[in-house]
């Protein structure tokens, strides 16, 4: 079907309006038409001129983009693309978000004579090749799972007596009369614990996906994040929803955006551009110096890691212009309400050194949540640009890793050793990850002839290792020759 040109204004039949409507843009006004190419598409990709494409439609984000509930980044990489599976990855078709996004609507997303011989083409090969066909497979294997989205309620309360129990026994171990160093201690390996824990739980609300009520989803994230962990839940949603929607984009992942401290590839020697951080990470002398020896660092790293989360936390909520000022109040009290907990509890303790001594053996074991979500991305592959949405299987696929473990210990992982899964369908809960694996995610890669890996926790760390170690050699190369093998990479 031919384009229709933009001298051939016609109003499209579309949902009427249900939050606002398609306003002016930078670049003009938007047409009301019946179809736009994703060539024309492509044309507003810039942060004052906005419109993406999902499921055949075209919206106008312009005057959206600043007020999305996550964040402007996720709608920022996908500026003048089709973002059908990151849309849906993120909302139901029935939900809020999909009456504010038919409110914006433009015009049908058609094709040009040109790239309908090409899409004919493709089609024609995938018949033969059942790989080229998982982009539609998917997308209908998707629509089917909106009833498997309830939550097992009495899981979550399991959850919260065995997390309460947990935190009430690090308590005693420091405030009760009479105890040892030893005793102390062990409060400190608890607690490092709950931490670890809690922060599993804050991981579910902070994708919708224990009430799939986002309102409802905050606040259990701003109570086991803000308040049990020192992690606020807005920044946590900020990071980890453009993580997902660009998982190991060079330019675009945050969470594999650690310069100068760590590089999990050479490309990063070339000074980056972040659009997250919205910088430049330098690889300078004191980078080179650091990444050189990273695969030494990194465990150490982890170990203070949540110190880095706190001041993260505090930088965004003071700086960010997108977060209301209500949320930025709201935050900030609960995040006083956690240092205040903390530093209550350790100031129980009988001397500096043992002070000092509990802070870090308890950051350290509630590292332990640090160390397994690297493992599930640090290793995959790393591609550059913006995300494309018809490569979102393939982009979580060589992006995550899961962990093979026996089902007893499903608890210690916490959801993170079906990263496979969760990438692919992030609204799942968590306690539904391994029959959808088995049942659902292994045959549809099967049959599609997708890869899908799953080493150990321990084979899992020695690949993250050795992708470290092979990085911190390059450090140590001649920028020219890490230029080459970038080039040929």
């Amino acid at each position: 079907m031919p384009a229709v040109s933009r001298k051939q204004q016609k109003t499209p039949s579309a949902p009427p309006p249900l939050v606002g409507g398609a306003k002016s843009t930078a670049r003009g006004s938007a047409p009301s038409e019946m179809g736009f190419t994703p060539a024309q598409v492509a044309e507003h990709d810039a942060l004052d001129d906005t419109w993406v494409s999902v499921d055949g439609a075209v919206y106008d984000l312009t005057h959206w983009i600043a007020r999305h509930p996550g964040g402007s980044i996720p709608l920022r990489q996908y500026a003048g693309r089709d973002m059908t599976d990151a849309f849906r990855a993120y909302h139901g078709p029935d939900g809020k978000a999909a009456k504010t996004l038919r409110s914006y609507y433009v015009g049908e997303l058609v094709m040009s004579a040109e790239e309908a011989d090409a899409a004919e083409a493709s089609s024609q090969g995938s018949a033969e090749d059942p790989a080229e066909s998982h982009v539609e497979a998917f997308r209908e294997l998707a629509k089917g799972l909106e009833s498997d989205f309830h939550t097992d309620y009495w899981h979550y309360f399991k959850l919260f007596a065995s997390l309460s129990a947990l935190f009430a026994s690090a308590v005693y171990c420091v405030v009760g009369e009479g105890h040892s160093t030893a005793t102390h201690m062990l409060g400190a390996i608890l607690l490092g614990l709950f931490w670890q824990q809690t922060m599993f739980v804050g991981h579910d609300a902070g994708h919708g996906a224990i009430t799939h009520d986002h309102a409802k989803d905050f606040l259990i994230g701003l109570v086991v994040g803000n308040l049990c962990n020192g992690v606020g839940i807005t920044w946590w949603t900020t990071t980890h929803n453009v993580h997902h929607c660009a998982c190991n984009s060079l330019e675009c992942d945050p969470d594999i955006q650690h310069m100068p401290v760590l590089a999990v590839t050479p490309k990063y020697f070339e000074s980056v551009y972040s659009l997250y951080h919205k910088r430049t990470m330098i690889f300078d002398a004191a980078a080179k110096a650091l990444v050189s020896v990273q695969h030494y660092s990194f465990y150490p790293i982890m170990a203070v890691a949540r110190f880095n989360l706190y001041a993260q936390t505090l930088i965004l909520l003071a700086t960010s212009k997108e977060i209301k000022p209500s949320r930025r109040v709201l935050e900030f009290g609960v995040m006083c309400a956690y240092f205040a907990w903390l530093g209550s509890l350790v100031a129980r303790l009988p001397s500096a050194g043992e002070k000092l001594s509990f802070l870090l053996l308890s950051h350290a074991v509630g590292g332990l949540i640090h160390v397994q979500i690297c493992l599930s991305h640090f290793s995959r592959d790393v591609f550059e640009g913006r995300p494309e949405s018809h490569k979102w299987v393939e982009m979580q696929l060589s992006g995550t890793m899961d962990i093979d473990c026996p089902r007893w210990l499903d608890w210690f992982h916490g959801g993170l050793q079906f990263q496979t899964e969760h990438h692919l369908v992030p609204r799942m809960p968590r306690h539904k990850l391994r029959r959808f694996r088995e049942e659902v995610v292994k045959p549809f890669l099967k049959a599609h002839g997708l890869k899908h890996d799953q080493p150990s926790f321990w084979e899992a760390n020695k690949e993250v290792w050795r992708t470290l170690k092979a990085s911190a050699k390059a450090a140590k190369l001649s920028p020219a020759f890490v230029h080459a093998v970038n080039l040929e990479g």
